[in-house]
C-alpha cells in the first residue's frame, strides 16, 4: 500500500476530490503528518511486527514521508491512518469534523490496542 492510498482515503472521507492538483495544500501537508502519525503509533507497529512475525522496520523518515513510496507499517494501521491524516488535514478550517474525526482515529487505536495480547515479562528489581 503505497502512502498516496491513505491520503486518498483521507481526501474521501472529507468528501474532497482526490484528482492529482486538486488540494495543493492538503497535499504538501500529507506527507508531513504522515510522519507524524507513523512516529505516534511506530510501538504498536513494533507489537504487530513481533506478533505476526514480520521484520522490524529499518527506518523511516520521522518527518516527511512521500506519498509514492510504500506505507511503512503494517497494513492494519493504515484505516487509521487515513482518519487521523483527514483530522489533521481540516483542523484549521472545520475544526467540529476535525474533532469528529480524531475521536474515530482514537477509537481505532484503542480498537487496535485491545487486539494486541498480552505479553509477560519478568520484574526486575532495581534499588539504589
Amino acid at each position: 500500500m503505497k502512502n498516496r492510498d491513505i491520503y486518498k482515503a483521507a481526501l474521501h472521507l472529507l468528501s474532497q476530490s482526490a484528482d492529482e492538483g486538486e488540494n495543493p495544500d492538503f497535499e504538501e501537508r500529507a506527507p508531513y503528518l504522515l510522519a507524524s502519525f507513523c512516529s505516534e503509533v511506530f510501538e504498536i507497529d513494533r507489537i504487530y511486527r513481533s506478533i505476526l512475525n514480520l521484520p522490524p522496520i529499518d527506518k523511516f523518515d520521522r518527518v516527511w514521508l512521500p506519498l509514492d513510496e510504500d506505507f511503512p507499517l503494517v497494513e492494519r494501521l493504515a484505516s487509521v491512518a487515513s482518519k487521523y491524516l483527514a483530522a489533521m488535514l481540516v483542523i484549521d478550517e472545520d475544526s467540529e469534523l476535525s474533532d469528529k474525526l480524531y475521536e474515530h482515529y482514537c477509537d481505532g487505536i484503542s480498537r487496535l490496542r485491545a487486539e494486541l495480547p498480552c505479553v509477560l515479562e519478568s520484574i526486575k528489581n532495581k534499588y539504589i
